[in-house]
């Protein structure tokens, strides 16, 4: 399917986060995507290592580019680079972060972009908030928003092809944020820039780059490509892609390197301090930690950035492919465990639960089983949209419909046809299981119920707090309605803990 600029076709979706096509001049862009940063003016890794490592796009500065090759180079920003792929130019917004006035005005360096260094996609010259005062972060809302619409004198966002970024700019003001995306919503710009999130993403101020993410998203329209400016750390990637966000940029991996710091799923290190490579990349497979620290420090560098690139390469992989399977969730799980930042991040995600269940679609071509593992597992969308609706709408309206003369509470069988054969001849069953909640019997094998494995003889008190709140609204709406109920189970840690914190448990009679 062929499209104009800027056009974006969602291939495959799990929780917000999605697979898709970007069409852009010359290219077809898949995301989610990350576009190292390149210097003009000093690129220590050459941009055929960076091919190498599985990056088919970049990113430079145009600011820098005009210092460094003048108002008329020979040829595109591609040919000057001897780069034969996607190429995005960002405008000199971190340098007027940085140091203020760059003495460039943004026509100059649109119209350097657009009829100069022909990128495939390009940035207006927004004024990034960073971490200031609310009245400062006012101040660069409005002039970002003030620049936006002065950039329309000299470029069509609906037509030229240039696909141009709109910044969204705020900081921490999460209502300064959320303006700043209405702005943009209602604008004809394509693409969607988060901006500012550096200063926060070096502190590990993950929980505040989420809440960012998240004040944006409601404002923006859902079939629009969304970039997170300045994210490159494995940490943080999977959560932004699960709430939205297309691609990213960063100079991690390289300022990482040359102060001889390498990057790994769960943190960054000082290659002196290692013991042990934990990758099985070109670099870590040739090299021990002790022969990166003695060699010299250009060689050192450019091996660290070309590492850390690699592990930058396999984090979006696995997003990927979680989102294939259905599984990102599980693997905000896996990644919360890796940092308490991310575990921050993870907790902040609750907050996003009506957006992560409403853009989670009910199941995928390849059916997979859940895998929880303990409370935050409860989070999980597709759990979340089982458990509510059996209990606030199949499960109340079914009773009432049917009056049967008892309710019967039995523990979750292994299988469907154990399910099946379960006795309702005196009564009407409702299974229960510490993660899947309550399960009318008739919707034994219905996705998810019976899809999950967990830690069957292993209940976090948390979890059995949730399934005891279920049970006992259950048993208020039989009583209700005239309905005696009783809770069967075998004489287990799970059915006396029910017998004691929910009452007519009979343990043992199940």
């Amino acid at each position: 399917m062929e499209g104009p600029v800027g056009a974006f076709e969602i291939i495959d979706v799990d929780l917000a986060g999605r697979i898709a096509k970007l069409h852009l001049r010359n290219a077809k862009l898949e995301t989610p995507a990350f576009f190292p940063v390149i210097d003009p003016m000093r690129q220590e890794l050459g941009l055929d290592l960076i091919a190498e490592a599985g990056f088919e796009q970049v990113i430079t500065n145009a600011y820098l580019a005009y210092k460094r090759y003048g108002p008329q180079p020979r040829g595109s920003i591609r040919e000057l680079l001897g780069w034969r792929g996607i190429v995005m130019t960002d405008s000199g917004a971190y340098q007027i972060l940085e140091y203020g006035d760059i003495g460039v005005t943004q026509d100059e360096i649109l119209l350097y972009q657009k009829e100069i260094l022909k990128p495939d996609i390009g940035v207006i010259l927004d004024v990034p908030t960073g971490d200031v005062s609310r009245l400062e972060a006012e101040k660069t809302v409005n002039e970002t928003i003030r620049r936006s619409q002065e950039a329309l004198r000299v470029i069509d966002p609906t037509s030229d092809d240039v696909l141009w970024v709109l910044p969204i700019q705020g900081g921490r003001y999460l209502d300064l944020v959320e303006a700043s995306a209405r702005h943009a919503a209602n604008s004809p710009y394509r693409m969607y820039g988060i901006g500012s999130p550096t200063v926060f993403l070096e502190r590990y101020r993950y929980d505040t780059i989420i809440d960012m993410i998240l004040a944006a998203k409601r404002a923006l329209p859902p079939g629009r490509p969304v970039h997170l400016f300045g994210a490159g750390h494995p940490l943080i990637i999977p959560f932004a892609v699960a709430l939205g966000v297309d691609t990213f940029d960063s100079a991690s991996y390289i300022i990482y390197a040359r102060d001889g710091r390498y990057i790994t799923e769960y943190g960054v290190y000082r290659v002196e301090d290692l013991d042990y490579l934990p990758c099985e990349c070109p670099v870590c497979s040739r090299y021990s930690p002790r022969e990166l620290a003695e060699m010299p420090r250009e060689d050192r560098t450019r091996l660290l950035a070309l590492h850390n690139l690699h592990v930058i390469s396999k984090t979006l992989k696995r997003v990927k492919q979680a989102i294939r399977e259905g599984r990102l969730w599980e693997l905000l799980e896996e990644t919360a465990r890796r940092h308490p930042a991310a575990y921050r991040a993870l907790l902040k995600m609750r907050r996003a639960h009506s957006i992560l269940e409403t853009h989670t679609p009910r199941v995928k071509p390849r059916v997979r089983g859940l895998r929880l593992y303990g409370f935050e597992s409860l989070w999980n969308p597709r759990l979340t949209r089982l458990r509510s609706r059996v209990l606030t709408h199949y499960l109340p309206e079914r009773l009432k419909r049917l009056r049967p003369k008892r309710l019967i509470l039995r523990p979750l069988p292994p299988s469907i046809e154990a399910c099946k054969r379960g006795s309702s001849e005196d009564g009407y069953v409702v299974y229960y299981s510490p993660y899947l909640g309550l399960i009318p019997k008739e919707l034994c094998g219905v996705y998810p119920t019976i899809h999950a494995d967990y830690p069957h003889n292993y209940y976090q008190d948390r979890v059995l707090k949730v399934l005891v709140s279920e049970i006992r609204a259950v048993l208020a709406i039989a009583r209700r309605i005239g309905v005696e109920a009783e809770i069967l189970g075998e004489p287990d840690s799970l059915c006396w803990i029910l017998s004691r914190t929910v009452g007519g448990a009979r343990c043992g009679g199940g």
